[in-house]
């Protein structure tokens, strides 16, 4: 299998950005949950959340999505795949809306969020090195996709967090009852 190690398991893949870092402490020099006691902090109630974008772009065209979030949303990991990868797929580029914040400062093309593996369905995730935490009320993110390709393509992305439980309170912010609902009215 194409990526995978020859003198490991079979199916063990090679993060396409693993060569970028030291020999040593590889799994902690990428992501921070990697740790042995990994801080958990204000994470306690949340549980495990996917927010999905599919996307149908033509050739060479752009197309932009607005996800609502769920309460207290902490990204950890991006995951990608697409239907047609011969000239580079896509190119992907997150803005959180509440804090007026690109993610990156331009396009991620699909061979750095989910390996460079050939057509079809990739099959790596990005996890982020640092949980990036949508923590305003009613956060949402905007999600530009550039079609890179000369066909029609189908893209699917997928942003892997947590979030909290909807039968939990939330502790940074104020909530119903005798607190704001929404960023959308009050005080």
């Amino acid at each position: 299998m194409a990526g995978s190690r020859p003198y490991s398991l079979s199916q063990t893949l090679i993060h396409p950005l693993a060569r970028m870092l030291p020999l040593q402490r590889e799994q902690s020099q990428v992501y921070r949950f990697g740790e042995r006691v990994p801080p958990s902090g204000g994470l306690a109630d949340h549980a495990p959340t996917w927010e999905a974008v599919n996307l149908v772009l033509a050739a060479r065209s752009t197309l932009q999505a607005r996800v609502n979030l769920q309460r207290d949303f902490t990204l950890l990991a991006i995951l990608a795949s697409t239907s047609s990868n011969v000239n580079g797929g896509f190119r992907a580029q997150l803005y959180d809306t509440k804090k007026q914040l690109r993610l990156a400062d331009r396009g991620v093309p699909v061979a750095n969020i989910a390996g460079s593996q050939g057509g079809g369905a990739l099959p790596g995730a990005f996890f982020l090195r640092e949980p990036y935490e949508f923590d305003q009320p009613d956060s949402q993110v905007l999600v530009l996709v550039q079609n890179i390709e000369t066909v029609t393509n189908t893209v699917q992305l997928v942003l892997y967090g947590v979030a909290l439980r909807f039968n939990q309170q939330s502790t940074s912010q104020p909530e119903f009852p005798g607190g704001l609902v929404s960023n959308s009215g009050g005080d």
